[in-house]
């Protein structure tokens, strides 16, 4: 039975190695795809009220309460400054910190 283990281990090494080019294509694949979603992320410094309705918990009022900000102070010099936005928090900022960018 032992020997039956380390045959199955020799097996699923070996199968590994045989197939480690398309690991390295889907970790291409995975890169384009991870670089991609980062060009994806909503600017907080361009996007209108309309386009920031789409972060969670941002309603429309709260969309134009970001815009408003923004128009007063100037753009966003970083995504935590988003907790000086009347009705937006910590816990709503840790929320939209992967979807955002300024």
């Amino acid at each position: 039975m032992k020997n039956f283990k380390y045959l199955v281990l020799g097996a699923v090494l070996l199968s590994s190695y045989a197939f480690m080019p398309a690991h390295a294509a889907t970790d291409a694949a995975a890169k384009k795809a991870m670089s991609q979603a980062i060009d994806t992320k909503l600017d907080i410094n361009k996007a209108n009220a309309e386009q920031l309705t789409a972060l969670p918990g941002v309603g429309i009022k709260k969309a134009g309460e970001i815009v408003k900000y923004r128009e007063l102070n100037g753009n966003f010099k970083s995504i935590d400054e988003l907790v000086n936005v009347k009705g937006i928090g910590v816990k709503m900022v840790a929320k939209m910190m992967d979807l955002v960018k300024v």
